[in-house]
């Protein structure tokens, strides 16, 4: 029974702590794996999200567009963001789908060669990542994983400098449908029985 004049109190294994890391190709089933490559640091955290759109069914003499059984999900945008704090080629990759040349030829002699790092033209199938996780942990120690799947660096990308400060751009990661899977979207979120270890 609900006692209706007692404020609740939270359960520690439910509450989740805004703190976390965030990895790709992240493997529940396999939580000491070799394939996780770290996203690395991050300022000010990150942000896990779903839009969806909903469209009502209208009809003649309704009361509105909210109609029970009368509205389907027609579009979806799934999201995580973060602001990173650190930038070599490997991570730029993952950021926005791109080459890295090694220079070793140089016709400046001080110059013992350094690499480029260049946008791709169009993406192919190879750019899209497995998954992206954050992962937390609950009030208890509980691992607590943020998913989303068939991921792409697709957002803008803008370094901003300003003197006595870091460069610290927000990058995006958009999940996408997988075309042999229509209706599986494209997230998850998982939560273990086992202390987290981040």
């Amino acid at each position: 029974m609900v006692d209706f004049y007692k404020p609740t109190s939270p359960q520690p294994e439910n509450v989740q702590l805004g703190e976390g890391v965030l990895v790709f190709n992240f493997d529940p089933t396999a939580l000491d794996g070799t394939d996780e490559v770290p996203f690395g640091a991050v300022r000010g955290g990150g942000t896990y999200n779903i839009e969806r759109t909903d469209k009502p069914i209208r009809y003649d003499g309704d009361h509105g567009e909210d109609t029970k059984g009368l509205k389907r999900a027609t579009e979806w945008k799934i999201t995580i963001s973060a602001n990173a704090l650190e930038l070599d080629h490997e991570k730029l990759a993952m950021f926005m789908p791109g080459t890295k040349e090694v220079v070793t030829e140089t016709v400046v002699p001080e110059d013992p060669g350094h690499t480029k790092f260049r946008p791709n033209a169009n993406l192919t199938d190879t750019d899209y990542i497995n998954n992206l996780a954050y992962i937390t942990r609950t009030q208890s120690g509980m691992l607590v994983a943020y998913v989303i799947e068939n991921v792409l660096g697709d957002g803008n990308f803008s370094a901003a400098f300003a003197d006595k400060d870091e460069i610290v751009p927000e990058v995006t990661f958009t999940a996408h449908f997988d075309p042999a899977n229509p209706d599986v979207v494209p997230t998850y979120i998982a939560q273990f029985d086992q202390p987290a270890s981040v």
